[in-house]
């Protein structure tokens, strides 16, 4: 991996919902989906907040 100073934090928050849908339906694994999904759930999870207001 190369040493930059990007994080994989800051590379997932700037992945929109339906690139992470791409991400899914391009996976080649269980793992590779199952990773993308939950990825896909914390991006919805983060939106939920936004609009309850948390």
């Amino acid at each position: 991996m190369e040493n930059n100073n990007e994080t994989l934090y800051d590379i997932f928050v700037n992945y929109s919902y339906s690139q992470l849908k791409n991400l899914f339906k391009n996976a080649k694994t269980e793992d590779e989906k199952k990773f993308c999904m939950t990825l896909s759930n914390m991006v919805l999870q983060k939106e939920e907040e936004k609009v309850i207001g948390k």
